[in-house]
């Protein structure tokens, strides 16, 4: 092979890397790829390396719905408030975290916790919003 066609060779292998790894570390919808048989091969191999958060993002974004970045913020805000008295901020990521989140045991759980903060049932916010977490 002459040094010219290895060099193309390496400048073709160095584009595709390159595009690979702009792919994967922009921000793409965790959503993206749940109807693919990728989705799979993507959280065998996050649960092979343990990490937990992206495999839950990555599995159950079929289960849950809407974009699970997003929700898990606004349900853990939602925690911190409840911790804190704060009511009314954790009504707030709570609306927040319900417009995003589609049906399945996650959003059950986040209406429980909107029926239990309305009624003044701190507790019970607290454990159904922690439930919904559970289930994202």
């Amino acid at each position: 092979m002459t040094p010219k066609n290895q060099m193309y060779i390496v400048a073709v292998s160095i584009a595709v890397l390159f595009g690979v790894c702009t792919l994967i570390m922009t921000n793409i919808s965790p959503n993206a790829f749940t109807s693919s048989p990728l989705s799979a091969a993507l959280a065998t191999t996050t649960n092979q390396t343990g990490n937990q958060t992206s495999a839950n993002m990555t599995t159950t974004a079929a289960d849950g719905g809407g974009d699970q970045a997003a929700t898990k913020m606004h349900l853990d805000e939602a925690m911190k408030a409840l911790q804190a008295g704060d009511n009314a901020g954790a009504k707030m990521h709570m609306e927040e975290a319900d417009k995003v989140l589609s049906e399945g045991d996650a959003k059950m759980h986040l209406d429980n916790a909107m029926k239990a903060l309305q009624a003044g049932d701190n507790a019970g916010a607290t454990r159904h919003t922690q439930a919904a977490q559970d289930n994202l």
